[in-house]
């Protein structure tokens, strides 16, 4: 009954993680077919159905991804590993592993074998672009689901926050926070990587170099780990005043407008 839980609790865990990396990645980058693919996994059994044009073959991506490893595999034996190529082929590792558990029946043997080449090449990736802190929140997400040795994850985490004071990427910065909160990291440490983001934060405003992008992740830092929701409504109505409608910041920054303001309204009530 125990591990059953344990199982469950984990699920949960995982389950957030994937929601929030999502949410605050979404302006940060551009959604690749595979990377939609994906976030139809993670939605599976949310009670939402794709329409039909953009409902998925399982086995067809399966097969998809699978050739992809393959050729991947190949390259890197014939060539040796490249940024580029280990970060194709650690997404198609993981998309494996999605395609692997959403299934009726798991195959745990098949997805212990993704699991492990999937850390072998995320720890490839870190070593061969150690300043990229994109690699290391990821490789601390993988050992947090696989159940690393606490001491592996403490050493990623004073890595990346290093990196972080040096490379200056609000979203990371945000990925690590929210990685720090359901791995059940130490309070003070939680609190002083929140404060230090703050901080950053208020010095790029200060000096008028708050970019739109960095509004939207500001609100986010305010919204959800300051519990300061006036504050964060007032970053996000600036990103809304100056962003097009149609761009797909606006888009996000208007979903989680309505998401703080129902939450206020709740509170009230």
């Amino acid at each position: 009954m125990s591990d059953n839980k344990s199982r469950s609790k984990k699920k949960d865990r995982r389950q957030r993680w994937a929601a929030i990396i999502a949410a605050i990645l979404a302006v940060a980058m551009a959604l690749s077919a595979i990377a939609a693919y994906a976030g139809h996994l993670l939605n599976r059994g949310q009670g939402s159905t794709a329409p039909p044009e953009k409902q998925f073959d399982m086995e067809e991506y399966r097969s998809y991804c699978s050739g992809e490893v393959e050729r991947l595999e190949q390259y890197i034996a014939e060539y040796g590993a490249a940024a580029g190529v280990l970060s194709e082929l650690c997404k198609n590792y993981r998309l494996l592993i999605q395609i692997e558990k959403a299934g009726d029946e798991v195959d745990d043997e098949k997805v212990k074998g993704y699991e492990a080449a999937l850390k072998q090449h995320s720890r490839d990736l870190v070593e061969l672009e150690p300043d990229h802190p994109e690699h290391r929140l990821q490789l601390l997400y993988l050992y947090s689901d696989l159940g690393e040795d606490d001491r592996f994850i403490d050493e990623e985490i004073g890595a990346l926050q290093e990196l972080l004071r040096e490379k200056n990427d609000p979203y990371a910065a945000l990925g690590l926070i929210e990685f720090m909160k359901v791995s059940e990291q130490p309070p003070e440490s939680i609190a002083g990587e929140t404060a230090w983001l703050k901080e950053y934060f208020e010095e790029l405003s200060d000096s008028a170099n708050l970019t739109n992008p960095d509004r939207y992740a500001y609100a986010f830092l305010l919204g959800e780990y300051l519990e300061e929701v006036p504050a964060a409504l007032d970053q996000l109505a600036l990103v809304l005043e100056s962003e097009a409608p149609e761009k797909e910041l606006y888009q996000t920054a208007e979903k989680y407008q309505k998401a703080l303001q129902q939450r206020e309204k709740e509170k009230k009530e």
